[in-house]
């Protein structure tokens, strides 16, 4: 009864907000120009592909909509000065079979940890920041102490194939891996440029595909420690229906060659937890602006 409950409520989240939405590896960057994401993709080629990402569980709360999303986003920007961050991203489940239910994520990428940890010290004594967290605690509801920890690389990245949407939205999926006995993550990461080259031999264009693997800390304050994920592997498309196109190109041009190599070190659950995206700010472009009422 319980799971059956936590998956209405997962149904909710997502009606409610699309309803109102409705009115060292190598980096494959092959297009960055045009669009939002052109500078951030230079930020991440300058450091090889590479960030340290947190990712922080979050509550709808009662009055969680577009709108007001547009406005808790507004004001939250105002108060951004680290110029250690240079990405931020939010996760509405597109499914009621995630596997932390209906939960909200932000993704947030930085430097490193030390410069991460300091920005975290300062904004706990941000009288302006506390404000706004109570303003707009019946819109969303962050766990920002519980905050979960990885290292991430993202081997090909946004523009790759094909511009990404003006409006910040992108569809997204991640698989939750462990290490098989005697693997580890030096395993995971020599994988990576021969599925980036296998990709880049079939067709991907205009799917906007891109992708990341977060190694995790495992930190003890993590929100979600228990999981004992070892890593995740993250798609990012322009929409469900370019997943789909990817997912069926993966199968016929991809999945032959790599799986067989990917099963020697690590699994992963054979059902990935589903997520519309929306950027929430780029540090190079910090004039950008979601636009949750669009997908395009």
């Amino acid at each position: 009864m319980l799971l059956k409950n936590k998956s209405l409520l997962a149904g909710a989240v997502i009606a409610i907000f699309l309803a109102s939405c409705a009115k060292e590896t190598a980096v494959d960057s092959s297009d960055t120009s045009g669009d939002s994401y052109s500078e951030f993709v230079d930020s991440l080629e300058s450091t090889g592909g590479k960030a340290y990402a947190e990712f922080m569980a979050c509550t709808a709360g009662p009055d969680f909509n577009a709108e007001n999303a547009t406005k808790m986003i507004a004001a939250w920007q105002k108060l951004i000065t680290a110029e250690s961050l240079f990405g931020v991203w939010g996760y509405v489940p597109a499914a009621d079979t995630n596997a932390f239910g209906d939960t909200l994520w932000w993704e947030l990428n930085w430097n490193s940890k030390e410069e991460a940890d300091a920005e975290w010290d300062s904004w706990a004594q941000n009288e302006d920041g506390q404000a706004w967290a109570e303003e707009f605690s019946n819109v969303m509801v962050c766990d920002g102490e519980g905050r979960n920890s990885f290292d991430g690389i993202y081997p090909i990245l946004p523009n790759t194939y094909g511009a990404v949407n003006e409006s910040g939205y992108f569809y997204a999926e991640f698989y939750q891996c462990n290490y098989t006995e005697g693997s580890n993550r030096e395993n995971a990461e020599a994988f990576l440029p021969g599925f980036t080259d296998a990709v880049r031999n079939s067709n991907y264009d205009g799917t906007g595909y891109s992708y990341a693997n977060y190694f995790a800390h495992k930190n003890e304050d993590g929100s979600h420690v228990d999981a004992d994920v070892d890593f995740l592997w993250g798609n990012f498309t322009k929409s469900k229906e370019s997943n789909d196109k990817a997912t069926e190109l993966f199968e016929k041009d991809v999945r032959d060659d790599m799986f067989p190599l990917f099963s020697k070190f690590a699994t992963c659950a054979e059902v990935p937890d589903v997520y519309h995206g929306w950027t929430f700010y780029i540090g190079d472009q910090k004039d950008f602006m979601p636009d949750f009422t669009s997908r395009d």
